[in-house]
């Protein structure tokens, strides 16, 4: 087959029951001139069978021992053919025209790197949430980024020219090593990443993901900033507070929805401690206080009822 202008790299691991959406949702995009290389990263329960039930002469299988998402990329990185590079993940849903409109994107950006969009979180059923994250317009600057990591690796679409420049992901992070990947990225030039606040992916929270390990998160958060205060002191300097406030928060959130609640406490006062001002702007500062605040006081039968009637009415929302 000719060379495609778009790599779809998806790691895969233990995802049986999510794993036909995830690619179904990228070969039937609008967009037809792509390859998905799907990398498995040790599977030990049916995913790699669903894949290979899968009739697409443009997917294809590797497989790997298991070694972590940054090796599992790095891995698809080395296969892809593409001019474009886009990442997806085995448990999520690209909506209808992702592609198309991730392409037209950064074709009109002749001095973006990547563009990126936002994400609506579903349930592992895959029932809406109401809950749309990561939405940003416009330019991502360095000093944004390192405050907030805004960039949802499933809705990535960047050059494959930057991909080169920048190398390989981080395989010695446990966590948060596509954030790693961006804030360098980000360094290659001002005004190199763009977002779009249109939401292009269905995002599946499931029981267990990484992304609620906040330890492994916090290890890896640590590891990140000390490579930033070499390669951009002055940047990271002058923001720092604010960074380490807000990941603070975000500790905070993933310690609460993993039921630790004196976790949650502890790190949420935390955040408050460091820089009160810049988080009491943030609605979802005044959310997850209230969130903890209530599951401190409140029996938890309540507390479970009230959570469950907060997220109803979101997900109601239009």
């Amino acid at each position: 087959m000719p060379d495609p202008r778009v790599s779809v790299i998806l790691p895969v691991y233990n995802v049986a029951p999510f794993v036909r959406a995830a690619c179904d949702s990228v070969l039937s995009q609008s967009w037809t001139d792509l390859e998905l290389i799907v990398i498995d990263d040790g599977s030990s329960d049916g995913t790699r069978r669903e894949i290979e039930h899968i009739r697409d002469e443009r997917i294809m299988l590797s497989c790997q021992q298991h070694s972590g998402i940054a090796a599992a990329r790095n891995a698809g990185l080395r296969r892809a053919r593409g001019q474009l590079i886009a990442f997806m993940d085995g448990d999520d849903v690209w909506l209808a025209g992702k592609l198309q409109q991730d392409v037209a994107h950064l074709d009109a950006l002749p001095e973006a790197d990547l563009v990126f969009s936002a994400v609506r979180m579903v349930d592992v059923a895959g029932r809406d949430t109401g809950r749309t994250i990561r939405r940003w317009s416009g330019v991502l600057t360095l000093r944004d980024l390192l405050i907030e990591n805004m960039i949802a690796a499933n809705t990535v679409l960047m050059r494959r020219e930057a991909c080169e420049r920048t190398g390989c992901f981080d395989e010695e992070l446990r966590a948060a090593s596509d954030y790693d990947y961006w804030l360098r990225l980000a360094l290659l030039g001002a005004g190199n990443l763009h977002g779009s606040p249109r939401v292009s992916t269905l995002y599946r929270r499931r029981p267990g993901q990484l992304t609620g390990k906040w330890e492994q998160q916090k290890e890896a958060w640590e590891r990140i900033m000390a490579k930033m205060r070499l390669r951009c002191p002055d940047e990271l300097a002058a923001i720092e507070r604010f960074s380490w406030a807000n990941f603070r928060r975000a500790l905070a959130a993933y310690a609460y929805e993993s039921g630790d609640v004196p976790s949650a406490v502890r790190l949420f006062r935390q955040a408050l401690g460091r820089a009160p001002g810049f988080l009491l702007k943030d609605s979802r500062t005044w959310l997850l206080g209230s969130a903890i605040l209530s599951a401190r006081l409140l029996p938890r039968g309540l507390h479970r009822k009230l959570e469950a009637a907060v997220k109803t009415a979101r997900a109601s929302r239009p």
